[in-house]
């Protein structure tokens, strides 16, 4: 049902005269049907009564599921893709989503290995060495230690204890020289432990789960154009986007309200939710948030902006089922007024003479008397009546033939 402001200002724009025409014949067929229908009429003219009951008016739009919550899965490799789990499956926490090959790192896991084994094998070797120079080391100190003794009681001469001096001085250098070549050997043990660690970690990548209960929504990728989603066989960047898993407890829908509707929408207002892919069931809503500045509505034919100024519109889902899938179109009527005691007529029965006065013909004994009417709303079938008629009168459906 879409509501209209009350008062006589909204029936004079020609667009809403055209509306009226329209309604009238529908709602003529409608009378016929449903029971709008006067019993006995003054003349052949369709009628109906003026009836009290129940109103509600409501604002109804169009819009798109989409959860207000979800987690973006990311490739943690460049491997391609084997398995994926089906798009729009709901999946629990730690089920899997994807599957990579994994040849490539077996591979890369294998060579990081052996080049560690080498760089052990190396490691090794400097220590062997560094533990022999540290022996020659200490012998040549020992041996240089025991000359000066010699030297000072004249059995060896001056000569031969400096060149047991620099003997010494050399073995020192060769020891500090194989303790860096050790450092070194370390470092690059270090790195191809790494090496090894980072290809193990890819080579265990082989699958990515479900970090938390979802929907699974594939990623798109490219532009324009060549844009599409992601498939298995494809080989994704490390980082790449794969898909999106929406939180299917916080549904929201994304919507949008023209400006002549605005006034009449509030946060919190109640909204009832139906599916396209189910009209048959309504799921209750609410109104969650309204945008406080307005844009141009775009052309879904052109693509091109329209001259109508609309405000979006957020909807919370307030019940949680499993047909509520990110995506799907969604009708939302959204709660303006009610009228628990109303007087209403059906629009087919509500007209603009020629005074431009809104108007409802009146069946009397003469015929059809036009009686100006004071409307304070309205929905797609009736319009609420404030003042003019009263509850049981007899109204035309179809403007009267004058005279």
């Amino acid at each position: 049902m879409t509501s209209r402001p009350p008062g006589v200002a909204l029936y004079r724009r020609p667009w809403v005269l055209a509306a009226l025409a329209v309604a009238a014949v529908g709602a003529a067929w409608l009378a016929f049907a449903g029971g709008w229908l006067a019993g006995e009429g003054a003349t052949s003219i369709p009628s109906a009564r003026v009836q009290r009951g129940p109103v509600r008016v409501t604002v109804v739009e169009s819009g798109e599921l989409r959860a207000a919550e979800q987690v973006t899965i990311s490739a943690p490799t460049d491997k391609t893709i084997v398995w994926l789990a089906p798009e729009g499956s709901r999946v629990a926490k730690g089920d899997p989503l994807v599957r990579f090959e994994s040849r490539k790192y077996v591979i890369s896991t294998g060579a990081a290995e052996s080049a560690l084994a080498v760089t052990q094998a190396d490691l090794r070797r400097a220590r062997s060495e560094l533990s022999a120079q540290r022996s020659a080391e200490q012998k040549a100190l020992l041996d240089y230690e025991a000359l000066a003794p010699l030297a000072e009681k004249g059995f060896i001469t001056e000569n031969e204890l400096e060149a047991a001096r620099l003997a010494y001085e050399g073995v020192r250098a060769r020891t500090r020289s194989t303790r860096a070549q050790l450092e070194a050997a370390q470092a690059t043990v270090g790195r191809a432990e790494q090496d090894v660690q980072e290809q193990e970690r890819k080579l265990g990548e082989g699958e990515i789960y479900a970090p938390r209960d979802g929907i699974v929504v594939y990623a798109p990728h490219g532009d324009g154009t060549t844009q599409r989603k992601i498939a298995v066989g494809m080989l994704p960047f490390e980082g790449m986007d794969l898909m999106y898993l929406p939180d299917p407890e916080t549904m929201l829908v994304e919507t949008e309200i023209s400006e002549y509707d605005l006034a009449k929408i509030r946060l919190g207002s109640e909204v009832k939710i139906r599916l396209e892919a189910y009209p048959e069931i309504a799921f209750a809503g609410s109104v969650k948030r309204v945008a406080s500045l307005a844009r141009q509505k775009v052309s879904r034919a052109t693509g091109k902006p329209t001259g109508l100024k609309i405000f979006d519109v957020e909807v919370e889902v307030l019940e949680k089922d499993e047909r509520l899938r990110p995506g799907l179109t969604a009708i939302v009527e959204i709660l303006v007024s009610e009228h628990p005691e109303a007087l209403y007529v059906p629009l087919a029965a509500v007209f603009v003479d020629a005074l431009d006065r809104v108007v409802a013909y009146r069946s009397i004994d003469s015929g059809w008397q036009p009686r100006p009417i004071e409307i304070a709303g309205s929905t797609d079938q009736v319009v609420i009546v404030t003042d003019g008629l009263s509850e049981g009168d007899e109204i035309a459906l179809v403007r009267p033939p004058e005279g």
